[in-house]
């Protein structure tokens, strides 16, 4: 099917940035790290100290993606203003890395993030610190966090003359020009996008926000069979097709129809269409854009089962406990009286609304959200 660009690029940003994490909201994943490639940066550029940020930016050429980002969110006469900020400013190289990383078109990923004003503005600002902070400055805030205007905060890393900026997607980006002066303030320059922006999100609360999800109506519930496995019972129960087709894409299917056991929380197809729903974008863009990512699917599913068959009387004794999944990470069990939840990488909390569905190799529990927490090679 052909997919429109607005709705493909939000779909890329969805599953890259909203269903993913490194383990922000779990203090045991919190030392991972994934270093990106130095993206070349083929020029400097000195500013001049009668234009504002965004007018050097402009004036340097090399800026072109960001600059028109600024203008998409209406930022442009923020960061006009006399702050000082400290920009942090992604090249245009930086973005088209992105893009290529994605597999996507650049053009797609731009118009995904102009379409969805909140996010886009969380992300530029996400790049901006409050202040005039000098190279000098950035160097003596090593292991240090620093809040940027999102509200959010990210870390400087040195070692020796190499900086870097560990971002709330636990990845470290370099700076490669510093100290670019302005009229309002300074840009250093990094050859990544940084990452760990969203709309209402503190990421150094992250471990003790809680967003509790909407319990969205199950209509039925099912038994299983002693017989089947677990992946032969969702897909006779007919209300997971969009679980056992993602399965199949990423060829889990012969995986968990192993000896296991397996203990699997599963999502309704009415909880993919109420993410879909959320995002503005129509399921199948959403789904393809998944499958497209086979890596990143397998990780998301797999944060979706735990080794060994845990009943629901076992899931409720774990009650406050961290839970590893075959996806290498963790996610918490919450109990309050007869509600049962997990609060997962983004301290989303999701219900779990229908346990015990007997399968020959495990056992499954419904729950009526898709897990976020899972990125590739993030354990």
């Amino acid at each position: 099917m052909k997919r429109s660009i607005g709705n493909t690029g939000l779909a890329v940003l969805a599953a890259s940035m909203l269903l993913v994490t490194a383990g922000c909201g779990s203090g045991d994943e919190a030392s991972t790290t994934t270093t990106t490639k130095a993206t070349p940066s083929t020029s400097t550029f000195d500013g001049a100290e009668n234009k504002t940020v965004v007018a050097d930016l402009a004036a340097a050429g090399n800026f072109t993606v960001l600059t028109r980002l600024l203008k998409a969110a209406g930022l442009v006469k923020t960061l006009s203003g006399p702050g000082p900020f400290t920009v942090f400013a992604p090249t245009d190289q930086a973005f088209e890395a992105r893009a290529a990383d994605l597999g996507v078109p650049l053009e797609e990923v731009l118009q995904g993030l102009i379409d969805d004003r909140a996010l886009l503005t969380d992300m530029l600002l996400y790049h901006v610190v409050p202040g005039n902070l000098s190279a000098a400055d950035v160097v003596a805030l090593d292991g240090q966090k620093v809040e940027n205007l999102a509200g959010e905060k990210w870390t400087v890393l040195v070692d020796g003359e190499n900086v870097s900026i560990k971002d709330g997607f636990e990845q470290d980006s370099n700076v490669i020009d510093v100290d670019v002066a302005a009229s309002n303030g300074v840009i250093h320059v990094v050859d990544n996008v940084l990452d760990g922006a969203l709309p209402g999100r503190k990421w150094d609360d992250a471990a003790s926000t809680t967003t509790t999800t909407k319990a969205i109506p199950y209509t039925s519930t099912f038994d299983g069979a002693a017989d089947k496995t677990v992946v032969a019972d969702l897909a006779a129960a007919g209300n997971f097709t969009v679980l056992t087709r993602l399965l199949k894409a990423v060829g889990l299917v012969k995986t968990l129809s192993g000896p296991g056991p397996f203990t699997v929380f599963a999502p309704t197809d009415q909880a993919f269409e109420a993410v879909a729903a959320d995002l503005g974008i129509p399921l199948e863009d959403l789904l393809q854009t998944l499958i497209a990512n086979r890596a990143l699917l397998t990780d998301i599913l797999l944060y979706h089962v735990v080794p060994g068959n845990l009943s629901a009387a076992d899931v409720v004794a774990l009650d406050g406990q961290k839970v590893e999944t075959l996806a290498g990470e963790k996610w918490t069990v919450l109990v309050d009286g007869e509600n049962v939840s997990v609060k997962d990488g983004y301290g989303q909390v999701v219900n779990v609304i229908d346990v015990d569905v007997a399968a020959s190799n495990g056992v499954i529990h419904v729950v009526d959200r898709p897990f976020n927490g899972a990125m590739p090679e993030s354990k």
